[in-house]
């Protein structure tokens, strides 16, 4: 596409079984000349590695074909499957657009690219998938966070308990919802990832557990909250449990930390079930609802597959 006018259609057709499964648009960046916006409509649910190879290949085409310097796509920001294959393919995310919709809906995008000379450039996501399948006992399992937990979230961090030690004010539905639309996209180049607690006797959603990075490298901060109805039955120890085997197995971890306002005696106990060692009191680390600052009781839990030493002069 060498016309700003001008948009050029790409059937998408399945090779072992001809298949028409979606269609990719491609036009000149009316900002760029070098650059190529790529729109993606695939139709058919395909695997992760067969996205990610026809992003590769279409991507690696154009840079060949059309010279250009740049490629931009963007995704719906829920969309965490193609977002997951964009990032696998090499590309870089770069910020989050808004429009309306022809129903005057706010519609989030995710927006990424890819430059020429980094089409080389191996990529993974930041946070690896966490399987429910894998990533369970026989109590709970942990997966990321879907729209039809959003109630449950907003629950757990609304009622009086969780208020009062919570570090943020209570947010309303319809930011629960944003953010749980966000959770594959953070998933994938952070910051964070958002984890729902399910209780595998019933299938419902119990609570959450949630992992960030911090500045060291490899280094995690945990926070998690249970519905009041579910407390007292040992299920946030046992998440802790899961997401430190995930962490360690699967994330590349090797410390993860979780602190708590001084006085918060439940929320340490989980900690010290969880096999996590006390390191100290931060004093006025962490801020309540009034403006002052509690106190931050801070624990911590070290990889016990990665070796530690002292750097001698």
């Amino acid at each position: 596409p060498n016309k700003k006018s001008i948009t050029h259609k790409i059937h998408v057709i399945r090779k072992c079984k001809p298949e028409h499964i979606g269609d990719i648009f491609l036009r000149s960046s009316e900002n760029d000349e070098n650059s190529i916006i790529l729109d993606i409509k695939i139709h058919t649910p395909l695997g992760e590695k067969i996205k990610t190879g026809l992003f590769r290949t279409l991507s690696l085409l154009l840079f060949k074909k059309y010279k250009a310097l740049r490629i931009e796509t963007r995704t719906l920001i829920d969309n965490h499957k193609i977002i997951n294959s964009l990032v696998l393919s090499g590309y870089s995310f770069e910020g989050i657009s808004q429009k309306l919709n022809s129903n005057s809906k706010l519609q989030e995008f995710a927006v990424f690219s890819l430059l020429r000379d980094h089409s080389n450039a191996a990529k993974s996501l930041l946070f690896p998938a966490v399987d429910s399948n894998i990533y369970r006992d026989e109590k709970i399992a942990l997966r990321l966070a879907e729209p039809k937990d959003t109630f449950c979230m907003w629950l757990e961090q609304s009622n009086p308990e969780s208020s009062k030690w919570g570090l943020f004010e209570t947010a309303s539905l319809d930011e629960i919802k944003q953010k749980i639309s966000r959770c594959g996209l953070n998933s994938a180049v952070g910051p964070n990832i958002l984890l729902t607690i399910i209780e595998c006797s019933t299938g419902n959603a119990v609570g959450k557990i949630v992992i960030r990075n911090v500045v060291p490298p490899h280094v995690g901060d945990v926070g998690y909250g249970i519905l009041p109805e579910y407390r007292g039955l040992g299920y946030a120890v046992r998440a802790l449990n899961l997401l430190k085997n995930w962490a360690f197995n699967e994330a590349g971890y090797v410390r993860l930390e979780l602190g708590v306002k001084e006085g918060n005696i439940a929320s340490e106990r989980v900690a010290q079930k969880g096999g996590f060692e006390f390191e100290g009191m931060r004093p006025g680390r962490l801020k309540n609802h009034d403006g002052s600052y509690s106190n931050e009781m801070h624990y911590f839990f070290l990889n016990p597959n990665i070796s530690y030493r002292k750097i001698e002069d």
